[in-house]
């Protein structure tokens, strides 16, 4: 049985050579590694997606995010991976929304994403259609629903 064995594996090492399975290795590795966002994603019901500036955003997102500034950058989109419409945006920007109303803040967003921002410490925000606003020096973050739109 053994034999049998050896001979299997010389005659595969044969057939595919060494630079065959070396890259049969690296194709599991990039697999494996490539698996593991969508896993993370679905781990934590969230995904996270970065776009440059604003048009680059709603090209994606045309419908998402109206009120966006035309000149927001470093766009980055947390949202839920469940059916339940939740999602947190952060950007930079020299612009507040247009079409939004000040108002008490009430709730706090529920995806998180790195930011300067301590929601906790403000005491109001923009409402923008379904999404609460808050911003500090240059930097602001947004998220839905909001309780203050209710």
């Amino acid at each position: 049985m053994a034999a049998l064995r050896i001979s299997s594996v010389e005659a595969m090492s044969n057939e595919t050579g060494i630079p065959g399975l070396a890259g049969l290795g690296l194709l599991s590795i990039v697999l494996i590694l490539a698996g593991c966002s969508a896993i993370d994603d679905v781990a934590h019901g969230s995904a996270q997606t970065t776009y440059p500036n604003a048009p680059a955003f709603e090209k994606d997102h045309a419908d998402t995010a109206a009120w966006l500034p035309a000149d927001a950058t470093s766009v980055t989109l947390v949202s839920s991976t469940r059916a339940d419409g939740v999602m947190t945006l952060a950007y930079d920007s020299a612009t507040a929304p247009e079409g939004c109303e000040s108002v008490a803040r009430q709730s706090s967003p529920t995806m998180s994403i790195d930011t300067d921002i301590d929601v906790y410490a403000t005491s109001s925000v923009l409402l923008c259609g379904q999404w609460a606003v808050a911003h500090e020096a240059g930097q602001w973050l947004a998220w839905t629903p909001a309780t203050e739109a209710k």
